[in-house]
């Protein structure tokens, strides 16, 4: 339902603090110009007549179980884009449309119960949702879920082999967060066996998947210095194993090199 976030959007993962942040991505993906907070309710914005009868057409349609309603009056009142600002309405709204099974509701609902907007704040019930909407495929959920288990967040101790998992599953569906965070835990033996070379790989298809922001050269950077460490051999052996990689994993590859 939700439109795919772009780059841009998904890099803002890339700073050391990720799970803190998905608040502020989440705004970025509903429009929302200001950040939300728990107890920010309502915002007292006037909505136009046309607006408030479609905003009612939406309650009708989503008390009778419609989920796509649901999920639309959720992101209108997380939002404020045709009704006023209420993270509580919004919370509930994206609970019965994750209830119902809808992957990017339950992803958001995870989101606003780690950060406590709309509901009391608990990482237990972010990371629940977050497992539901990963286990649907969403790949930002992926990489959260890796994230809280790399962390340990809503647990009682870090599970670094489930935050491989999760990671890698993220990476191969194309979140370049995850392929830089794979790169990390490759090249630091974090969660599974050390190993240079694909360390190289991945944090190579992280940049390619990271545009032409500034986070891209930070990438480049660890990579370049990863690949200090390998050997001539390697490193060649790496770079053909990293085009393969590239035309699997990377949204738009290079061009083939010419023969």
């Amino acid at each position: 339902m939700e439109a795919k976030p772009d780059r841009a959007e998904r890099l803002l993962f890339l700073i050391s603090d990720l799970l803190p942040m998905i608040v502020v991505v989440l705004s970025l993906l509903l429009g929302i110009t200001a950040p939300l907070h728990a107890g920010e309710d309502t915002e007292t914005r006037g909505v136009p007549a046309a607006e408030s009868a479609e905003l009612a057409k939406l309650e009708v349609l989503a008390n009778l179980g419609d989920t796509a309603a649901q999920y639309r009056l959720g992101r209108r009142y997380l939002s404020g884009d045709g009704a006023k600002r209420e993270a509580r309405k919004a919370a509930y709204w994206f609970e019965k449309a994750a209830r119902a099974g809808d992957v990017t509701s339950q992803r958001i609902l995870a989101t606003l119960f780690y950060s406590g907007t709309g509901v009391r704040k608990s990482p237990a019930h972010a990371l629940k949702w977050f497992r539901k909407a990963a286990e649907g495929g969403d790949a930002l959920a992926q990489t959260a879920l890796a994230d809280m288990y790399y962390r340990g967040i809503g647990m009682r101790r870090p599970d670094l082999k489930r935050a491989w998992r999760w990671m890698m599953t993220a990476a191969r569906n194309g979140d370049p967060v995850a392929q830089y965070r794979v790169g990390l835990m490759l090249r630091d033996g974090r969660g599974t066996r050390r190993d240079l070379s694909r360390a190289f790989i991945w944090l190579h298809v992280a940049a390619l998947n990271s545009g032409k922001l500034p986070m891209r050269e930070r990438i480049e950077a660890e990579r370049d210095a990863l690949g200090e460490q390998m050997s001539k051999r390697q490193l060649d052996q790496a770079m053909r194993r990293s085009e393969q990689y590239a035309r699997k994993y990377v949204a738009e590859p290079p061009p083939a090199p010419d023969a």
